[in-house]
């Protein structure tokens, strides 16, 4: 395994999280079992002392993991390509662990998609005096549990497996991939193509359904709730592949650049951390608000808050598309401006 500083500290603070979880968990598991609020007894009134206790330790293990996340990401994008060699990005890093690399990605966005949704439940949860939430919040996470252990050992089968003494391809697997000719870049052309009229309608669609929801109303299910995470799936594909077919080669400014791992990269501004960020804003913030319309529909006359944390959210997924597209999509129409050409023209 690599030794660094910030591997340490990632390592401590995943440690920390899945000990809190642990703990977490523990009382969950005597929530579901023996949770009756109506009574005073001396056991319930102690359970909902540990229940408190331990709510508040997992909203700090949740923080914790997003903090960790990021720092993942920073050390797989400009750490470890210094110790694998033929790396210059994290593509390069994520081949030298293959196939461990993309699972862990894949379970630390799951585990951080849940635990921000749990977050967002218990901060309505604890808007009511009788928190009628607790038993499912509690469910929520024994279900949520096992997917940040998977998590955390993925994270360390991928550090202890990482290969630094072959060298990898990098970037130039890419380019292997689609090559320099028009034939090649045919299908490129397509799929970007549709990537972009796609990221275009839910883009706007998942705004409307947004704003539709902003206004200080209280809440209820309709029709149109189904549409919020299709159309969020649908955003979140979209516009993963328009910013690596089309957007990414206007911020290197090179033509048929497609590594999306670049973009975390000093010499590129490091602009892979806020594109990130309103990334993963768009993705936590639409399952929490799917799960808070959920939930108001059928404890909505027990939460007095629910309308307000689901306006919050309407607002970040409207903020989050919106800095998401700026970022993204910005330096192309500058340089559709200023050169009266697309790049790939």
């Amino acid at each position: 395994m690599p030794v660094h500083p910030l591997l340490t500290a990632m390592l401590v603070m995943d440690t920390l999280v899945l000990l809190l979880l642990t703990g977490a968990a523990a009382c969950a598991f005597q929530v579901v079992l023996n949770w009756s609020p109506a009574d005073t007894n001396h056991a319930q009134l102690r359970l909902q002392a540990r229940q408190e206790s331990w709510s508040l330790a997992t909203s700090i293990a949740m923080w914790t993991y997003l903090a960790s996340g990021l720092l993942l990401i920073a050390i797989l994008t400009n750490i470890l390509p210094g110790r694998v060699p033929g790396a210059m990005c994290g593509t390069g890093v994520l081949q030298a662990c293959r196939p461990d690399g993309y699972r862990l990605l894949l379970l630390r966005f799951l585990g951080a998609a849940g635990l921000f949704c749990w977050q967002r439940l218990e901060s309505l949860n604890r808007s009511a005096p009788l928190a009628p939430l607790t038993p499912v919040n509690a469910r929520l996470l024994l279900a949520l549990l096992p997917i940040v252990c998977l998590g955390y050992g993925a994270t360390f089968q991928t550090l202890t497996g990482l290969d630094t003494t072959r060298p990898v391809d990098c970037c130039t697997a890419l380019y292997d991939r689609i090559g320099p000719t028009a034939a090649a870049d045919a299908p490129i052309a397509f799929s970007r193509q549709a990537a972009l009229w796609l990221f275009g309608i839910s883009s706007v669609g998942l705004s409307l359904l947004a704003l539709v929801r902003c206004p200080p109303a209280k809440f209820k299910t309709s029709r149109w709730d189904p549409l919020l995470p299709m159309l969020a799936a649908a955003w979140l594909f979209s516009g993963a592949v328009a910013l690596v077919r089309f957007w990414a080669p206007y911020h290197y400014e090179v033509l048929h650049h497609f590594c999306p791992w670049c973009l975390f990269l000093p010499e590129h501004n490091g602009i892979g951390f806020p594109l990130a960020f309103f990334f993963g804003l768009v993705a936590f913030e639409a399952t929490a608000l799917w799960a808070l319309i959920r939930v108001s529909a059928r404890y909505g006359h027990l939460l007095p808050a629910d309308t307000a944390l689901a306006v919050g959210s309407c607002r970040r997924i409207v903020m989050g598309v919106i800095g998401f597209v700026l970022l993204a999509a910005g330096p192309a129409l500058w340089w559709r401006w200023h050169f009266g050409m697309w790049l790939n023209s």
